[in-house]
């Protein structure tokens, strides 16, 4: 039986955490994902009223950019300001939000031969 609470390493503190930390030259890459209500065609629409909403809650002007739609996924890619991004996760139609670069999502080999 699976478990359907998420990680703890996919909270939305540690996300955000996350995002700061890689935020290079002041802007990150995530993932929005948006809630089933969001139709795939209003995705831009909804993302950039998501982003207006965020910018306007942390209090800066809207810095963060839709870079593409994922249609079938129902999220955006976006990139930008890493406040306002995290900031993404108190808008109402986004369920959550992910870094677009995961370090190490394969597994590892747990038994493996030595060569000769």
């Amino acid at each position: 039986m699976t478990d359907d609470k998420p990680s703890v390493e996919w909270s939305p503190e540690a996300v955000r955490r996350r995002l700061k930390k890689t935020a290079a030259e002041g802007s990150v890459n995530a993932q929005v994902f948006f809630d089933e209500s969001v139709s795939a065609d209003y995705l831009p629409k909804a993302a950039e009223r998501a982003i207006t909403e965020a910018a306007a809650r942390v209090g800066r002007s809207a810095c963060v950019k839709v870079s593409r739609v994922h249609k079938l996924a129902n999220s955006v890619s976006v990139i930008g300001d890493p406040d306002v991004i995290a900031e993404l996760f108190t808008v109402s139609p986004v369920k959550t939000v992910l870094p677009s670069e995961i370090e190490d999502i394969y597994p590892k080999p747990t038994r493996t031969e030595r060569q000769k």
